[in-house]
């Protein structure tokens, strides 16, 4: 008898799974902004790396006539040749020419241009650089929409800015920080340089929740340009075992938000220690130190996200546009 009911257990519990693999591939966050599949722009791709450390010789012409936007930000060659000679950026691009696969990346990152111009009307770019830095975390992809009619539209990938965890490089930086420094982040970073541009924020909200909401519009935004390809960890940035973490106790984190008012806190210590990066995150409680860093982000995406399934005649350009952060706040429908 003991046997039959551990087979009925395990066979209730696989009917279970099912159901719930089979509910969220018709209803899951993948079924919420879709484009086709084949959609693509053409653009140019130029490696300005390349014919900055690759070449045998430095040709300003050259350089001036094919890579303008940076010789235009510093027309002194003195200043070319000093970073042509920097053996730290030499190395830089040593590592980025023997590890990384530019061909996929460009593919990558043409298919989120596509898919942000269907799903948000996105500018494409014309010319997409792939450059060598000098490690640049505030900006390790920059995105510039252009200003007037007519004018040229430009995407930059620092590909320096993605060389793993274990690079030498990084060896000055936080884990935290250098935890972020992977392949695998180059279509989020891209995706959140197209995203800057679009003006998501309410600058008139200065809460903590005004800061979730924002970011858990960028989180969702970024899930439907990938094409819904990365694990969500990846796009807020967590490890597999930090993420399994938050999933394990969101219900619990979201009751502290609750029981301790921060939602609508606007004090910039407490935005800071629970949204910015940081290796862990202080909500004054007894697990403090396994709670990832951003975890405010991780509940402002989850906010969101419940807000855009039970908002399904939206679409991602209009989800976005919403400013009013309590909006999301009242309609989520949040239940973790």
């Amino acid at each position: 008898m003991k046997g039959k009911y551990q087979i009925y257990l395990f066979a209730a519990a696989l009917i279970v799974a099912i159901g719930f693999f089979i509910q969220r591939s018709f209803w899951g966050a993948s079924s919420l902004y879709t484009v086709e599949s084949d959609l693509g722009i053409d653009w140019e791709v130029r490696h300005f790396d390349e014919a900055l450390f690759g070449e045998d010789s430095l040709d300003m012409k050259q350089l001036s006539a094919y890579f303008n936007p940076f010789i235009q930000s510093n027309p002194i060659p003195n200043f070319w040749k000093q970073e042509r000679a920097n053996q730290t950026l030499r190395d830089h691009y040593t590592n980025v020419q023997n590890l990384m696969d530019k061909k996929e990346i460009t593919r990558d990152l043409n298919a989120i241009s596509a898919r942000a111009q269907e799903l948000i009307g996105i500018p494409t770019p014309d010319i997409l650089y792939f450059y060598i830095s000098g490690i640049d975390l505030e900006n390790p992809c920059l995105y510039f929409p252009g200003t007037s009619e007519g004018e040229l539209c430009y995407a930059f990938v620092g590909l320096d800015n993605f060389l793993g965890m274990g690079y030498p490089g990084y060896a000055h930086m936080p884990a935290y920080q250098r935890a972020l420094l992977r392949q695998s982040q180059i279509p989020v970073a891209y995706s959140n340089a197209i995203l800057s541009t679009v003006g998501m924020e309410n600058f008139n909200d200065p809460t903590l929740l005004g800061q979730m909401i924002y970011h858990g519009k960028m989180a969702v935004a970024t899930e439907a340009m990938t094409g819904y390809e990365i694990e969500t960890s990846e796009i807020l940035g967590y490890s597999l075992e930090e993420w399994a973490f938050l999933e394990a106790n969101e219900a619990n984190i979201w009751e502290v938000f609750v029981r301790d008012q921060l939602l609508f806190s606007t004090d910039m210590m407490i935005r800071q220690r629970l949204s910015e990066p940081a290796p862990f995150s202080k909500l004054g409680t007894a697990m403090d130190t396994e709670i990832p860093g951003r975890v405010a982000r991780y509940i402002g995406y989850k906010l969101v996200q419940s807000y855009a399934e039970n908002h399904r005649d939206l679409s991602l350009q209009s989800l976005i546009r919403i400013r009013d952060a309590q909006k999301f706040l009242r309609d989520a429908q949040y239940k973790p």
